[in-house]
């Protein structure tokens, strides 16, 4: 059963409809097929109604009816991986509406009730969305629930979510009520069985546990043969379920206690075992789901691979062990067309079970082909080849120069494969680009929803590698601007973009201590600048004169007095190169501080320390 590319699958409630969602090829694909119509459809060659997933990205977690059981036309409520609820309506084939709860975190499971839609993600939030106008009306943590898996409505103040224990949670306090003792493993099926009880089974586990809802009690256990894969009810009287072996049992009566001569047995076998075969060859047929209704269980399996077939009978007059022989469904003369689309005449035709999917490091066929390549270049080529195989190079370099500016959707369709699959090197290739236009260009074909994973992955960056804060402060500005609107929005911003304020803001703290920084040391480059110029203008001689040397006057009064000091005349003389004249005395003598040219002798003349002349000593 674990094989089956079937991902999910569920009988709505009156058994008349089956949803699932299958894998074709690398994308999920929504079909709807009604149990008493799909055969003839296939024998007229009518198209199923199915929808494929716009995105290979995209991958279908939940899945989940929503409508009333007295309603003719029922929709198909579709929880993804990227935390939107899609609302898929069968009869138009199309989705009529998107229900966006603005966190990226995979939806777990969905429930309904009246006119109000519940779910849980990875992230362990509730939601509760309006099927009338399809808003969003509340959504909250609730403390002590973690890991949740499943989610069930038993009224319209009171949820029940599982993990490996099951919690009754009220939706007005928030607050855990109620805790019931669960599996080893994680709950995959929580269903209320009636007003009072309810029942669950896990992954690997071959018991279902069914509890009272208002004490806790334990009020049976219904054991199988082999691990529980699916599990259907009516009332509060029958279970029936699918196992690993791909068999179906049935438990009547799953309430009525066992008892003996000494105590109640609360645990209870299956009273019949159904298993499906081909009449001669005996291969086994697994059974994929079953619907019980009054009298009459309703079960599918499936046909090449992934086309579902119904068939029904009465569970009440089945014996402990049923084998029901299946023929292999043959093409008729009638069907012109296959389900593919192919002619059936054809010698071959494309199956899906026969498609063989690996993963993305098979290099088995890419080895033989570089071989090949090797094997083939060892030949010589002549000049003529090498200028034409030059020729088409440049051209080629041609094209790809041209081509560099179109790069803006193939690093948007990267930047979402990255985030979406938290790949680091391959989102370190597209943070690399410094191009502001072409971040710019990225971000606006980025989707909203994941804006919030790229910031938390720019902070983590920006945290560790201080010295990208530049470029990676690009990417935040220009994510903060164009999904900004969508940002504010966003319930729980601040716990979603914890790790990028707490980032910016220790990076915010720094910016007065390096402002004062930068004031002082402009302040030691200005005083630095200013003695640097004074020693060098020592260095060449220059001198700055506290007075004008040119408005300096000789006043021969004051010199004769010896009121001039010798250092002021000798400046004087040097500057102005000034030629002494002096008013020549009757003895003809010349004045003080002269030369007597007239007797041809040189004559120093001193002044002794009263400052008199030698004519006035004389």
């Amino acid at each position: 059963m674990s094989n089956l590319p079937v991902i999910a699958s569920q009988f709505d409630p009156r058994g008349e409809s089956f949803a699932y969602v299958s894998v074709a090829l690398d994308r999920h694909r929504i079909g709807v097929e009604s149990v008493s119509q799909s055969g003839i459809a296939r024998s007229v060659g009518l198209e199923a109604r199915s929808l494929v997933l716009e995105s290979s990205q995209l991958r279908v977690t939940a899945l989940q009816w929503v409508g009333k059981d007295a309603q003719e036309v029922q929709n198909v409520a579709v929880g993804l991986n990227n935390g939107e609820i899609w609302i898929y309506a069968p009869a138009a084939n199309q989705i009529v509406s998107k229900l966006a709860s603005g966190s990226a975190h995979a939806v777990r499971d969905i429930d309904t009730f009246r006119d109000t839609l519940w779910s849980c993600d990875a992230d362990d939030t509730l939601y509760r969305f309006s099927l009338v106008d399809f808003t969003l009306q509340t959504h909250f943590k609730v403390e002590g629930c973690s890991d949740l898996q499943k989610l069930c409505i038993i009224g319209p103040e009171r949820v029940l979510v599982a993990s490996h224990a099951v919690s009754l949670v009220d939706t007005v306090a928030k607050q855990v009520v109620r805790t019931y003792p669960g599996h080893v493993s994680s709950v995959t099926h929580l269903q209320m069985l009636s007003e009072e009880c309810f029942l669950t089974a896990a992954a690997m586990d071959r018991f279902v546990n069914v509890y009272n809802t208002e004490t806790g009690a334990t009020r049976s256990v219904l054991v199988a043969q082999s691990n529980v894969v699916q599990v259907s009810h009516f009332q509060d009287k029958t279970v029936a379920v699918t196992t690993e072996d791909g068999a179906l049992e049935v438990f009547p009566d799953a309430l009525v206690h066992v008892s003996n001569k000494k105590r109640k047995v609360m645990s209870k076998h299956s009273s019949s075992l159904i298993k499906i075969a081909r009449p001669q060859s005996a291969e086994a047929l697994p059974v994929l789901n079953a619907a019980l209704s009054a009298d009459v269980l309703t079960y599918c399996w499936l046909e090449a691979a992934t086309l579902p077939y119904f068939d029904k009978l009465q569970w009440r007059d089945l014996g402990a062990t049923e084998i029901i022989e299946k023929a292999r469904p043959s093409a008729k003369s009638t069907m012109h067309k296959s389900t593919y689309g192919d002619d059936v005449a054809a010698a071959t035709s494309y199956a899906e079970g026969n498609a063989t999917v690996t993963s993305g490091d098979n290099f088995k066929y890419v080895t033989e082909a570089i071989a090949e390549v090797e094997r083939e270049g060892g030949e010589e080529e002549s000049l003529a080849d090498m200028l034409e195989s030059a020729n088409l190079q440049s051209k080629s370099s041609l094209s790809k120069r041209a081509k560099k500016k179109a790069t803006m959707g193939t690093l948007s369709v990267v930047l979402s494969q990255a985030l979406q699959s938290n790949d680091h090197s391959l989102m370190e290739s597209v943070l690399n680009n410094r191009d502001e236009k072409v971040i710019k260009g990225t971000i606006t074909r980025l989707q909203p929803v994941l804006a919030v994973v790229l910031l938390e992955r720019l902070a983590e960056r920006i945290a560790r590698q201080t010295n990208r804060q530049g470029p990676l402060n690009v990417w935040v500005k220009w994510c903060l601007i164009i999904h900004g609107g969508y940002l504010a929005r966003m319930p729980n911003l601040t716990s979603s973009l914890a790790s990028l304020h707490s980032t910016l803001r220790k990076r915010c703290e720094l910016l007065p201590r390096l402002k004062v920084l930068e004031t002082r040391l402009e302040c030691a480059i200005n005083q630095i600048s200013v003695l640097s110029v004074s020693d060098t203008d020592l260095a060449n001689g220059h001198f700055i004169p506290e007075e004008n040397e040119d408005e300096v006057e000789y006043n021969e009064e004051l010199d004769d007095a010896g009121l001039i000091e010798d250092g002021e005349l000798d400046i004087a003389s040097e500057d102005e190169d000034a030629e002494f004249s002096s008013e020549e005395l009757a003895d003809g003598s010349r004045t003080a501080n002269g030369e007597n040219l007239a007797s041809g002798n040189e004559s120093d003349v001193d002044a002794d320390e009263e400052g008199y002349s030698d004519v006035e000593v004389n």
